[in-house]
């Protein structure tokens, strides 16, 4: 899984996230939004996206990829001023290579050794305001996405973790997250020091996290922007192996 990559490079044209990559020889790479970098400055829109795109491309070589849009991507799509045509050439030219786009859709994926839902979530971009958060119901995934899948494993790639109640009684069985970027600055025993919320130390700011048996998995993300700072939080790749739960074992509550 990769999240906000912002346009960053690890390497020479990502060579050492490509190499990582083809070493754990995936059956799938997810993407959980913010892959490109949208900004103002001096109250002009400027849109990064020549890395991310290339690496794709690399990443396509390697396995299957499913890409969800985070908050950057959807400003620079829906952005009058941020030139929302060039998305659509930079989204329709990927989709030519073979990536699989999940803007509030889902697809299924078939490994040989089990089948997978994948849901993308591609939240308004009233859920990234840093003033008020609105609240985000069960019911209004059921309407964007449609109820979650029971017969199969249910993954939602979800940019923000802000939601994760939600996520997980919307049904998701794993939910997908980034947009935190670590916290930025990780303190011991504190955790991340502050979300893209600008809320301080936020609870779901990077890991392993589960709640009734659902588990949401948050990157530290690949890049920076804006605020250049990792400060004791290293850029991340996360690598998930699933395995199938017999019949009979009990399920986590935490």
């Amino acid at each position: 899984m990769l999240a906000d990559l912002h346009n960053c490079t690890l390497g020479t044209d990502n060579s050492s996230l490509v190499s990582a990559l083809k070493k754990e020889k995936p059956d799938c790479i997810l993407v959980a939004g913010d892959m490109v970098v949208e900004s103002a400055k001096c109250r002009r829109i400027r849109v990064e996206y020549d890395k991310a795109e290339k690496l794709l491309y690399q990443l396509m070589e390697i396995a299957p990829v499913y890409y969800e849009n985070g908050n950057h991507e959807s400003r620079w799509k829906k952005r009058p001023s941020a030139h929302p045509a060039k998305y659509r050439d930079y989204q329709r030219r990927l989709q030519k290579a073979g990536v699989i786009f999940l803007q509030n859709s889902s697809a299924l994926l078939d490994t040989g050794r089990g089948r997978i839902r994948i849901t993308g979530l591609e939240l308004p971009l009233r859920y990234f305001e840093r003033i008020w958060i609105p609240k985000l119901s069960a019911g209004q995934l059921d309407m964007w996405l449609g109820n979650a899948d029971r017969e199969y494993f249910q993954i939602l790639l979800a940019h923000s973790p802000q939601f994760f109640k939600t996520y997980a009684a919307w049904g998701a069985d794993l939910t997908l997250a980034g947009h935190f970027h670590g916290g930025l600055v990780r303190l011991p025993l504190l955790g991340g020091m502050i979300s893209t919320y600008y809320r301080p130390f936020p609870k779901y700011d990077y890991g392993l996290f589960r709640r009734n048996g659902r588990s949401m998995v948050v990157s530290s993300g690949l890049g920076i922007h804006t605020l250049p700072l990792r400060i004791n939080n290293p850029e991340e790749l996360v690598i998930l192996d699933l395995k199938s739960r017999p019949p009979s074992a009990s399920i986590d509550k935490g």
